[in-house]
């Protein structure tokens, strides 16, 4: 990653998100080991009307060095890098190569492009893309952006969702014209599990890009969620060293975990909500998701889980939480007090009171920042 952002490309990404975030990413896309930081895979549809929008966005990549590979397929492949070619200024971001998928030589292409501070252009008309994505995937990237401009997958009433899990929702679900797409990255992710697919406009290629929130769809085929009766099952240092990582904070106890009833754990405990039980419902003493899986949408399958058990339920978060407009969306409704925000869902009006007098009388489990 640059050492150091120049003020412009800064206020720009200041515009986009927060700081902590997108330094967050930029850190991570630079770490990568392979050829290239992403395939982007634009589809032709209306695309006259945004390739200036999609140059800028290849540009902007290049200039915090990010070096993608921009693949071009099927029939709309020569059209498409004849827009590309056309649009200002392309031979000065854009390295254009052939239909190779061997992928040695397609690391040289890579190499060769980012000598010249270009992205490289893989153009194959006689191949279609998810013929040409399995054998790029992981050498060449672990990440996959689907650039349309419909933007994200839709539902059946073509609203855009924002993470699709192809191995727990149906494909009907999705508007008509989206279950083709879906398809193919599931079976994509079925071929190379573990790879990151997003689909998203050039509109907001970037905020998808450098924000944990995102703007497009992030396809994944579902984490395996452990729900876990009782403490005893539950492997205490690794909840702590989530709990800490997430929070940011080092726990001044873990005398809360023996008031756990009840835990929905992320197999390799990335995430983990825990809950304790009461009169009006259950308490969710902790709800963390670890800093690397941020993005992908297993807050939503945690959350899912847990309301698919419990109807009636309450907790708390700091007024400055960064994720208490997600618990907004979540809850039926909040408290606003001077050390904390209280939230519930499914609460009788009735016991408003008691939940929040419990959820305002808890200890803090971490140590003053």
């Amino acid at each position: 990653m640059p050492k150091l952002l120049n003020k412009t490309i800064r206020l720009f990404l200041d515009s986009i998100g927060r700081r902590e975030e997108y330094e967050f990413y930029l850190e991570k896309f630079h770490g990568g080991q392979t050829a290239a930081f992403a395939i982007v895979c634009p589809e032709r549809a209306g695309f006259e009307e945004v390739v200036s929008v999609f140059n800028f966005d290849i540009e902007f990549l290049l200039q915090v060095g990010l070096f993608p590979v921009i693949l071009l397929t099927g029939e709309d492949a020569e059209g498409m890098r004849e827009l590309l070619t056309a649009a200002e200024h392309p031979y000065s971001i854009m390295s254009i190569a052939g239909s190779e998928v061997d992928v040695q030589k397609v690391a040289d292409f890579v190499a060769d492009a980012k000598a010249k501070q270009q992205a490289t252009v893989l153009v194959a008309p006689s191949l279609a893309r998810a013929e040409m994505l399995p054998g790029l995937i992981p050498a060449t990237a672990k990440r996959v952006h689907i650039i349309r401009g419909a933007g994200a997958l839709r539902n059946r009433g073509g609203e855009h969702i924002q993470y699709y899990y192809a191995a727990k929702t149906d494909p009907a679900e999705l508007a008509e014209d989206d279950r083709a797409l879906a398809l193919e990255v599931r079976d994509l992710l079925g071929l190379r599990p573990g790879i990151h697919i997003s689909v998203a406009s050039p509109w907001n290629l970037l905020q998808e890009l450098f924000t944990v929130r995102g703007a497009g769809c992030i396809v994944r085929r579902g984490s395996h969620i452990l729900r876990i009766q009782g403490k005893e099952e539950l492997d205490r240092g690794r909840l702590a060293a989530l709990f800490e990582e997430s929070f940011k904070k080092k726990m001044a106890s873990e005398a809360f975990l023996d008031s756990v009833v009840e835990g929905f754990v992320e197999e390799n405990y990335r995430g983990a909500a825990l809950l304790e039980r009461h009169d009006s419902g259950v308490y969710l003493s902790k709800f963390a998701v670890g800093t690397e899986a941020r993005g992908e949408g297993l807050a939503n399958e945690l959350w899912r889980e847990i309301v698919a058990q419990h109807p009636s339920i309450f907790w708390r978060a700091r007024p400055d939480n960064p994720i208490n407009h997600w618990y907004e969306k979540q809850a039926d409704g909040s408290h606003r007090a001077e050390k904390w925000r209280i939230f519930w869902k499914g609460i009788e009006p009735d016991h408003l009171p008691g939940v929040i007098a419990y959820a305002m009388s808890r200890e803090d489990d971490f140590e003053p920042s």
